[in-house]
């Protein structure tokens, strides 16, 4: 027997209400940070959103169940990428979801009541796509891109971004359509994929304490897990070492080092050889590198160093050495794995003495280096000057 929309939309709340009461509890159960605050605001809202439109499709005739139930949708999709975000130990950015809500909410009192409030509208398709693609792009980077429930998150926002673009596209060029393939039964279907799919990979993230249990992602007062400076912390040093040298005219150079391949050694032989390469590759530099020099741990694989060097071609010594005793030293529990890494170098003589300039052009050249296969060192080109007029 064929389900019509409004059963399809009951089931749909349905799910969404024991999924988000149940993670809502967990949370109030287990240990509460910052983006488990944030997961429950999402699914408090996607609760009411539920109920809401249940309330517009059954209940009594009335205009404002749907108006409540397409901001606290906009606001449930936005959270989880809020959550997402400070996961991977960034700035939430809430203000954002609550500002495409607010448009949301103006827009649907701007048009009021009609024949087909729930299929009508473009704004909301369109701000639930950008916060869902804001989210595939969240779940894809930092921590969460080598977590295969971060994967998982990435793939279920993805969808919803590309339904929501599709929908916003057809409802401009062919309505009709829109109300005819992509009405209320479809949208429930997948809703309720969504829900079921951001709940377990979100419930697992929490139970993993946000995926970060790699020594990349853990510090200790100013140090990384690896035993070197956190990021903070080197950025502080940093930017006061490069202060002083400038006053004395002394020459630093800063290289960005990423070790080669690391998500696929946590995929082929376990997270465990992955830490194992972190903290190989962190102690490689300590003792290959010379002693007053400031080492900062930025990412998972990624570091980064601050040297005192006399020329350019000093700070491509430097990373010989480190490349070196990196295939003199392969890992202690798989001694099969090699670890190499690629390098980005800025000196103070072609970028001067500004912390940001010369991690801006670290990085580029970093990039340069793994876009070109890796395993290999690069130091970043002066600027160039634009000629006097």
């Amino acid at each position: 027997m064929p389900l019509d929309a409004a059963t399809l939309m009951l089931v749909s709340g349905l799910v969404t209400v024991v999924c988000g009461v149940s993670f809502v509890v967990n949370t109030a159960y287990l240990r509460s940070d910052g983006p488990g605050r944030i997961w429950s605001v999402a699914y408090i809202a996607a609760v009411m959103s539920a109920v809401s439109y249940n309330l517009h499709m059954h209940g009594p005739d009335g205009w404002w169940p749907m108006v409540v139930g397409h901001v606290t949708i906009v606001i449930a999709v936005g959270a989880l990428w809020s959550g997402l975000r400070l996961d991977n130990r960034r700035s939430s950015l809430l203000w954002v979801v609550l500002l495409v809500a607010g448009f949301v909410l103006a827009a649907t009192l701007l048009h009021g009541p009609g024949e087909r409030e729930w299929t009508a509208a473009a704004e909301l398709p369109a701000s639930v796509a950008l916060l869902s693609g804001l989210g595939c792009a969240e779940a894809a980077r930092g921590a969460l891109r080598r977590n295969l429930n971060g994967r998982i998150l990435a793939c279920a926002f993805g969808a919803v971004a590309i339904f929501g673009l599709v929908r916003t596209v057809l409802f401009v060029v062919a309505n009709d359509l829109v109300v005819a393939s992509f009405g209320e039964g479809v949208t429930a279907l997948l809703n309720m994929s969504f829900v079921i799919a951001a709940t377990i990979a979100v419930s697992v993230l929490r139970a993993e304490q946000g995926g970060r249990s790699a020594v990349g992602d853990q510090t200790t007062g100013i140090h990384s897990a690896a035993g070197v400076l956190s990021p903070s912390a080197f950025a502080q040093a940093g930017t006061d070492h490069l202060d002083r040298a400038c006053k004395r005219g002394v020459g630093l150079a800063l290289i960005g080092a990423e070790i080669d391949n690391l998500p696929a050694i946590n995929a082929a032989f376990g997270r465990r050889a992955g830490d194992d390469a972190i903290n190989e590759f962190a102690r490689t530099l300590r003792f290959a590198l010379p002693v007053m020099s400031l080492i900062g741990h930025r990412d998972s694989g990624r570091f980064v160093v601050l040297a005192r060097a006399t020329s350019p071609s000093e700070a491509l010594v430097l990373t010989g050495r480190i490349r070196t005793a990196m295939v003199q030293n392969p890992l202690s529990r798989l001694s099969s794995i090699r670890l190499t890494a690629s390098f980005g170098i800025a000196d103070s003589f072609d970028h001067g003495h500004d912390f940001e300039a010369l991690c801006a052009a670290a990085d580029a050249a970093l990039g340069t280096v793994q876009k070109s296969g890796g395993n290999d060192a690069l130091v970043a080109p002066a600027p160039v000057v634009p000629a006097p007029e």
